[in-house]
């Protein structure tokens, strides 16, 4: 008896041995976060609520583009595609708690689009260190894409500020040569590569008269404005929030009568700043734009646009926040769809790089990356203010291929 109960007991041991080596290399596959058989858990920081709420349009626009796409398309490879925002209100410190959150308790697959220079900056180490990719930062910081073999993991989705500041730079030596030049900036790494790349593109072809500086929770602008006009600046360039670039522009035109001419980052290039300037304090104001404006109804895409928004948002108009919200969306579901079944972290990271001429629905220009190139977008068309619009003048301007440390006037083709 008991023999026979060694023999079963070694019977069943083996057994069990051949089950576990089975289990464990019978297909070899790891557990990916976030990734289940039929879903993909995304998530990203973003401002709901604080001094740039109106942003959260972004995110909600995702979002929304993402449940048309599980509704329509049944997600993407068979996995329907889960988004959660996290509300930091533009706070760098709730930000890397929330993010912290979105990692290791909500174990998302990827970091998608988080929102903002200051709050970003928070986390972007630590995404990496966490081996999260960190997809489409809102923001046209240089940070995320002036290295990708530093940041292999991380990548851009506007054109980058520095390039918009040469641009720009060049409008202004092309038409106010010879002139005085006033700088206003938010003081992060936002302003500072915008006001860079106003430099590198004006050139000498004007006198700086002074560089003003503010902060994100500044309720107004009207001291810097003081003070550029006492300098008697001919001209002003500004990169700063639409609320805050709001009130530099009305209190030059209401509380100064100062018709002085404004050029402004495309983060104020929107249809928040026409509401809380007016559009005849607007009227002239020159800026850069790469994706189509809400107004244009008669395009395909944007009509396409409208029905999305409408059915899954409940928002009636497009603006431009939320075309650009789905241009994140559009082409999330493109890396999502390159990347396969067999989802990786690593095989998101190589599908993003794999883009090549990736045209969405609402852009004016194709996204394009690789291995040496996460800046998706490097075109743009200037843009106008005229009744309370943002209109396209002038042709295309690439700067394909450009590096974001180095780029000069030289890199602009036309």
């Amino acid at each position: 008896m008991a023999f026979w109960g060694k023999a079963w007991v070694w019977g069943l041991a083996a057994v069990l041995a051949a089950v576990f080596v089975m289990a464990a290399c019978g297909d070899n596959k790891e557990e990916v976060p976030g990734v289940t058989d039929d879903e993909v858990v995304l998530g990203t920081h973003t401002s709901l609520t604080g001094p740039i709420a109106v942003f959260s349009q972004i995110s909600i626009t995702t979002k929304a583009y993402f449940d048309y796409v599980n509704d329509t398309k049944g997600g993407v490879n068979g996995r329907k595609l889960k988004f959660l925002l996290e509300d930091d209100a533009y706070s760098p410190p709730k930000t890397v708690d929330l993010v912290r959150k979105l990692v290791e308790q909500d174990r998302i697959f990827a970091l998608l689009n988080g929102l903002g220079t200051a709050t970003h900056l928070q986390v972007v180490d630590y995404l990496q260190e966490q081996g999260v990719p960190d997809l489409f930062v809102s923001s046209g910081a240089t940070e995320w894409v002036k290295d990708p073999k530093a940041r292999h993991t991380v990548f851009g989705s506007v054109p980058n500020y520095l390039a918009e500041g040469v641009v720009l730079g060049q409008y202004i030596a092309e038409n106010f040569a010879g002139q005085k030049l006033g700088l206003m900036r938010q003081n992060d790494d936002f302003g500072a590569d915008g006001i860079t790349g106003i430099k590198r593109g004006a050139g000498n072809a004007l006198e700086i008269v002074g560089e003003q500086t503010h902060e994100v929770v500044d309720a107004d602008l009207n001291s810097q404005v003081d003070r550029l006009k006492a300098a008697e600046a001919d001209v002003i360039a500004i990169w700063a929030t639409p609320r805050q670039f709001s009130t530099a522009i009305k209190h030059a035109r209401l509380d100064l009568n100062w018709d002085v001419p404004f050029i402004v980052s495309l983060v104020s290039a929107n249809e928040f700043s026409v509401a809380l300037a007016g559009p005849e304090v607007l009227e002239g104001t020159v800026s850069v734009n790469y994706i189509r404006q809400g107004y244009e109804v008669d395009d395909p895409g944007i009509a396409k646009h409208l029905e999305i928004i409408r059915q899954y948002t409940g928002t009636e108009d497009a603006t431009t926040l939320t075309i650009y919200g789905q241009y994140i969306g559009e082409l999330m579901e493109e890396v999502l769809r390159r990347a396969g079944k067999d989802l990786t972290r690593e095989s998101l990271v190589k599908a993003a790089e794999s883009i090549t001429n990736f045209q969405c629905s609402v852009c004016l220009f194709p996204a394009s990356m690789s291995p040496t190139d996460h800046d998706p977008i490097q075109g743009v068309y200037l843009v106008r203010a005229q009744g309370g619009r943002w209109v396209r003048f002038g042709g295309p301007i690439s700067y394909e291929g450009a590096l974001p440390g180095s780029m000069t006037v030289a890199d602009l083709k036309k």
